[in-house]
This record gives structure tokens, sequence and C-alpha cells, in this order.
């Protein structure tokens, strides 16, 4: 799971953690010999955190932003923890606190490098002050019309690490409260959100103790045992570590906590496992302790790289219990063609979470099958299921463009195509909503105003009028409601023509 550090680098970062009140008063000075600044305790917090990952996480990307009136990329997503200290010692307090603008730069960050799939997680370091002006905190939490488009479309989990004591912030319930509205507003739930505060008086230990627990919570080690049978058991260390599943369902709450044994029940075929949706994703590593002599180990039999290789060469990959009605499966992955590792995918919980595998506790030995030169997969469902409409199918990148060259011929017909124009638009629409593709609202919109500039004076103007119209609502928030339908905008050009 990628980790964003947005670090606040507003003027109010660079006062005194512990203020003077007079002149016997003792002085906490920074690593650099400097008096200890708010600014002084947040880098050494990163440190903190990325000494964390470094031990314990070893493939973690991790990238740093800093924000004030504006957001800036400190370093891009890296696992050399080393190059993002040094582009640490580089980060400077600037002027005011804006969150909405760091938010957009994580938005934009996000995006770019890993999509709208992928689970991120976001520390924010901060003085906890609600900030002023139209893209504060505080302007984020009273509803006012913001720039950052919300619930932020990609997974979250979100710590606010909150470098303030009652010398520096005056009302840190208030700011704990603030952000707990945020959390709502982006769209996290549960556990997803967390807001942590310095115990006592502000110094170097106090903020690191804050920061470990804060690492702790993301980045703790898992170590557990692997189990093929009762005789064949391994240590293993699972990176990055899972966490518990806790999603509301249509009618529950489901909540599993991994257990520390993963045991395997027996083995399936590649090609019939295919590609099925998982929860996560992690690399399984054989366990050692410091006090294990590393040669002696290199040497020793290891159920991980006897799977492994196993795996790999038959094509196979084993199912794994992890916790109650809780499955995964292991197999050899690789991301290149010299390079391979144990892999592990884990399922949502329940037991027909894979629907050609049928329900996982009737699954049996091959042995007892009736012999035949068929697969006994997929398994067939009771439900009957209706080809009475036309799925829209987007395998290609030429089927989007299809789709929306369609809507475009109909839209220079206007306003004889008005019908077929919309019910192209919505068919578009609709599917780009059910399949959380809301980057092609926005770009349809985009070639909507585009083609009302390039469009030959002998079309009616009810084709720039409808454009237009069309452009507006793709941008509203009314269009993320997969029911949400659009209607042609009546006016003098039109009339009698729909």
């Amino acid at each position: 799971m990628p980790t964003v550090i947005l670090l606040d680098t507003s003027l109010s970062m660079s006062r005194l953690a512990m203020p003077k009140f007079d002149s016997t008063s003792p002085i906490e000075l920074s690593s650099s010999g400097e008096e200890l600044e708010l600014r002084h305790l947040a880098a050494n917090g990163v440190n903190c955190i990325l000494d964390q990952i470094e031990a314990n996480c070893k493939l973690e990307s991790v990238a740093l932003l800093q924000f004030s009136s504006k957001c800036e990329l400190v370093s891009t997503f890296s696992r050399d923890m080393d190059l993002i200290r040094s582009k640490l010692l580089s980060v400077s307090c600037q002027d005011k606190s804006s969150l909405e603008v760091g938010l957009k730069g994580l938005v934009a960050l996000v995006r770019d490098e890993w999509g709208s799939s992928t689970p991120i997680t976001l520390i924010i370091i901060t003085d906890g002050g609600l900030g002023h002006g139209s893209y504060s905190l505080h302007n984020l939490v009273t509803g006012n019309p913001t720039d950052l488009r919300l619930p932020i479309m990609f997974p979250l989990t979100v710590s606010v690490a909150c470098i303030g004591d009652v010398n520096t912030n005056l009302d840190v319930d208030a700011t704990k409260g603030a952000y707990e509205i945020l959390f709502s507003r982006i769209g996290l739930s549960g556990a997803q959100g967390t807001f942590h505060t310095v115990d006592g008086s502000l110094s170097i230990k106090s903020a690191e103790t804050m920061f470990k627990e804060i690492a702790s919570l993301h980045y703790k080690q898992w170590i557990g045992q692997l189990e093929m049978g009762p005789e064949m058991t391994c240590s293993i260390q699972v990176c990055p570590p899972p966490k518990p599943y806790d999603r509301a369902h249509d009618f529950e709450v489901v909540k599993r906590e991994l257990s520390s044994t993963l045991a395997i029940k027996g083995f399936v075929c590649q090609a019939d496992i295919s590609s099925p949706p998982v929860y996560s994703r992690h690399l399984i590593l054989p366990a050692t302790t410091g006090k294990e002599n590393k040669d002696e180990d290199g040497k020793s039999p290891n159920t991980c790289v006897f799977l492994h290789g196993a795996l790999k060469v038959e094509n196979m990959c084993g199912l794994v219990e992890v916790g109650e009605d809780w499955y995964g499966f292991i197999y050899s992955g690789s991301d290149n063609k010299k390079k391979s590792s144990l892999m592990l995918s884990l399922f949502e919980p329940g037991l027909d979470c894979v629907p050609w595998l049928g329900s996982l506790n009737r699954l049996g030995p091959a042995s007892d099958l009736n012999e035949t030169t068929h697969s006994p997969f997929p398994v067939k469902s009771d439900r009957k299921p209706s080809y009475s409409v036309c799925p829209v199918v987007w395998i290609k990148q030429s089927g989007i463009q299809s789709d929306i060259q369609k809507v475009l011929r109909h839209a220079r017909k206007l306003p004889e195509k008005t019908s077929q124009f919309y019910k192209e638009l919505n068919r578009l629409k609709r599917a780009a909503v059910c399949f959380g593709f809301y980057e092609l609202l926005e770009g349809v919109a985009q070639i909507c105003e585009r083609e009302c500039g390039l469009l030959p004076p002998n079309v009616s103007p009810d084709c720039a009028i409808q454009l237009t119209y069309v452009a507006q609502v793709l941008r509203s928030s009314d269009c993320y409601d997969v029911d949400h339908v659009i209607t042609p905008r009546y006016n003098n050009f039109n009339v009698g023509k729909m």
C-alpha cells in the first residue's frame, strides 16, 4: 500500500516548541543546534516513520508532499528512504496553511502514479491550526463550496499527527472535531481515519512517541505461521502487513481479523482460478530471528522455497484459509521474466467470493470426481442471467472512442437527432459511473466544449446550446448518481422536434 506524507509547511510551523516565558526557562535544541521549532519535530517524526518502514516494510513506496498556500512535491514515490531523508532537508516554512491545496496535490499525484483503485495511506503532519480563507481546513469542514471533488475517489486510510499542546494550540479538541468532519467528507468510515496528539508538553521524546504510535498502526511487522499439513510449517513475514477487514455490505457490516496461521487447504490450477477479485495482495517471505546464523539459514530446507518452486513449475496455486470464512490463495508471481516471488492474494470474506469455483467449503479432492476430460470449473449457478439488455464493454481503448464518436455524430445533427443523442449520452454516462470511471465524465465535458468551437456555420444553434448544457451537467455532483438521467434542454430551436 503506497504511503503519502503530507507535511504542513505554513509559517506557524516555525514557532518554538517550548516558548520561553522567562530568561531562566530551559531551551531544548534540535539536532542542528537551533532552538527547537515545530518543523524540527515534524522532520524528526518523518524520519521516525521512514525508519519503521525501512525495517518492516521494505517494499513500501513513499512520497513526500509539502503544503502551505501551494502544494509542492518534495519527493515522488520511492523505496529509497535515504533519498527521501535527503530531500526532507530542503523543506522550509512558507506562508499560510491551505489543507485543501495539499489534498488536491495528493489527488493529482495518486491519480498520475497509481490510478483510482490502489489503496493509499496518507499521513498528515500539522500543528493543528484550522487556518483562514477559502482553502483552509475551516472552510473544508463548514460545508462551503470547494474546488476539491469530494468524496475522494480512491481507497484511503488517513492518520493526522497534530504537533501541538496548550502552548501552541489552545483548542486541540476543536481541531480533532474538524478532522473528524473532514474524514466523513472525504469518504472515510470507522478506523480509516485517526487523529493523534502529543501527550504532555512538546518535546522530542513526546513527539517521537506519537509518531511511533502512527508507525506501529500502519507498518507493524506481521509474523505468522504457514501450515501445509501437520508436518510442514514455517514462520513467515507478510509484506505489506495485512489489515483487518471492516466494510459495510448491503445489509450488514462485515469484520474479520487475520489469523496468525495461514493453513493451506488444497491446490487448484491457475487456469481454473484465473484472475479472481481480491481484497489485497502481499509478498510472503521466510521469517528469521536475529539469533540465527544467516549462512546456516540459507542452507536449511524451507517450506516457502519449496512451495515457490513447486507452484511455479506446476502452474498451480494454493487455497489458504486465513480466518473465519476468509480465504486467499498463494502463487508464484513475478513483475518481470527473471525474478518471481511467493505471493498471497486475499479474497473478500465469504464462501462464494470466487463465483466460478462455487462454495469454497464444498471443494474436495480431484480424485473423488468421476473420470472426465473436462474441467469441473466453472461451477454452474442456479441463477439464470438476463440477456435482454446490451451491456457496455470497454476492453480496449477503441471501444470507448467509438462510443464517444457515436455521441458526437448525433450531436452534429441536432435538433433532429436529439432523442438518439441523449440516449447514447446517458448510456455512456451510466457505464462510466458503474465502472467508477469518473475521469471519463470530465473528458466528455471537455470534448463537448471543444466541439462548440468547431461547429460549422450551417449547424443549428441548438447544437451549441445542448453541448454547453451537457458539459455543465456532466460536471455537476448529480451526475455521480447511477440513476440520474440527463434530459434535453428545451429552447426555441428544438420545439416540436423531440
